[in-house]
């Protein structure tokens, strides 16, 4: 089938996701439009080169974003667009591209500032302690490891808040946060401003100063702003 060229065979682990974004790429690019129905799961296994349940997995991901519906003896059919939960980063990076960076900044200025001042408050001497286990971000480590780092630590302050509520809103956003790194980290010369933003963050946290903690989250803030603007322009 001529459509099925818009899919590679996936190798790696984690097949289901790969599948998954293969296919909601295809769908928010318009080759599947509401109310097309998706190639047959055999159809897709064998494009893939996985099994059926694999394919059955990815499926069921793009049903719990609101994208497809399944139903028995027709297929997977793609929904409209407002059915689609566009609160999932993955969805909101496809439809909205670039711009979801932007709004992304502007969602963290609000939130992250408050939690390190709330975390200036409220951390406990062993929050403390694993805050600074994570605080830096080695030379050593591969790309991916930097990202693990710099969420853990960025969560671990909201941790720290005692406020589980805002930890929640935090994670929610962790892969659309986890993409933002990957962008941020590949500017060159970024990494050692990252790690000088940390160590300010950690150590305005420690002397419990909420001021000095909302202060420099915000600069750090700034920082990865203008970062994601240089990735923008080297895209280009």
């Amino acid at each position: 089938m001529e459509e099925m060229n818009l899919f590679r065979t996936v190798h790696n682990e984690k097949l289901s996701q790969k599948i998954n974004r293969q296919l909601l790429k295809a769908i928010t690019d318009g080759h599947y439009k509401p109310g097309d129905l998706l190639p047959s799961e055999r159809d897709m296994a064998n494009t893939f080169g996985v099994s059926r349940v694999v394919v059955r997995e990815g499926l069921n991901s793009l049903v719990g974003k609101g994208v497809i519906s399944i139903r028995q003896g027709r297929g997977a059919t793609v929904n409209p667009i407002e059915e689609w939960n566009t609160l999932d980063p993955e969805v909101l990076m496809l439809l909205h591209g670039d711009q979801a960076f932007e709004e992304l900044i502007q969602f963290r200025r609000i939130l992250e500032p408050e939690l390190a001042a709330l975390a200036a408050k409220n951390i406990s001497p062993e929050e403390l302690e694993e805050l600074e286990a994570v605080s830096d971000l080695p030379e050593t480590d591969s790309e991916e490891e930097h990202i693990q780092h710099d969420t853990t630590f960025h969560l671990a302050i909201a941790r720290a808040t005692h406020n589980p509520v805002l930890l929640i809103v935090l994670s929610s956003i962790s892969e659309l946060l986890r993409e933002s790194r990957r962008r941020t980290f590949a500017v060159p010369n970024e990494l050692p401003k990252a790690r000088q933003w940390h160590h300010e963050i950690f150590t305005a946290i420690k002397n419990h100063d909420p001021e000095a903690s909302r202060q420099a989250m915000l600069a750090h803030l700034a920082q990865v702003e203008d970062a994601l603007d240089r990735f923008e322009n080297m895209e280009k």
